[in-house]
């Protein structure tokens, strides 16, 4: 039987990044997730998690083209094992594993139902429309054509023409932020989340990232990835005084903090870092 390769399964969350966080059964890898509401873990197949037919594709007919978000998803992944294993190896944030992070985050994000239904709401209301246009591509020459092919494309297409010329552009903010390694206590992990980058906006919302922003992304159960602009009025944050592209260890309290934090983020699936037997929590 001939393979269809119109259609493709595509992932909003990373399978690279999600073994991160789950384990080997039988040559299957799972991970552990409770769906909010339910108040009760279950183990799915991190091949089938959040994994829906041809949502990046763009609405043009060369294949190469329509593809190009989900093939450059796939590179950026190919290259996240490298990263996690250079913080374990050398304890440190490498400038070209600094760069991979300034596409990596900036690509899940793209890619969170969360984020893109914020962004989609912005695309869809014509005053919102000309400033997301003028934001994300203030530093890439455009003339227009975005705002172009809007005009001219059905309106389920928008997001995925957006979400491209947006990813560029945080790419090119985050690179003007500072990076730290947070690591979690002995015997804990982080959690994660199918919303896995929070983002705390400090209550200044002019912007998609303004440089009041401060990131949090879990980049393993160990590590988290902590991310905030050195040029801020906003200060107040300890984190911001640790080190610079090291691993710092993190005291329970401060880890168990910001766990919460990142675990309420969650658009629908909490993910644990460890394997839990389908189980029945309380609230």
């Amino acid at each position: 039987m001939k393979e269809n390769h119109e259609i493709q399964r595509q992932h909003r969350l990373s399978q690279v990044y999600l073994k991160k966080f789950g384990y080997n059964q039988d040559g299957e890898w799972m991970v552990s997730v409770m769906k909010l509401g339910s108040g009760k873990t279950k183990n799915v197949k991190i091949s089938e998690f959040t994994a829906e037919e041809n949502i990046f594709d763009l609405p043009f007919k060369d294949f190469e083209i329509r593809r190009h978000f989900e093939t450059l998803s796939g590179r950026l992944e190919s290259d996240y094992n490298r990263v996690i294993n250079n913080i374990e190896n050398q304890k440190r944030l490498t400038p070209r594993d600094k760069d991979l992070l300034n596409h990596f985050v900036p690509n899940i994000l793209c890619r969170t139902s969360h984020f893109r239904n914020f962004i989609n709401e912005l695309v869809e209301n014509i005053e919102t429309r000309k400033k997301l246009l003028n934001e994300i591509t203030i530093f890439q020459e455009d003339h227009g054509q975005t705002e172009l092919l809007l005009d001219i494309l059905k309106p389920e297409t928008h997001l995925n023409i957006v979400v491209g010329t947006l990813m560029n552009h945080l790419v090119h903010v985050f690179r003007h932020f500072k990076k730290v390694i947070l690591k979690s206590p002995n015997g804990y992990g982080w959690l994660t989340s199918d919303n896995p980058v929070f983002i705390d906006f400090q209550n200044k919302n002019e912007w998609i990232l303004p440089i009041e922003s401060e990131v949090y992304f879990p980049l393993s159960k160990e590590y988290c990835l902590f991310i905030f602009h050195e040029e801020s009025d906003l200060k107040a944050n300890p984190l911001r005084n640790l080190r610079k592209d090291k691993i710092n260890q993190l005291d329970f309290k401060t880890f168990d903090r910001l766990a919460n934090i990142i675990g309420r983020n969650l658009d629908e699936y909490l993910i644990f870092s460890e394997k839990y037997e389908p189980t029945i929590l309380r609230e």
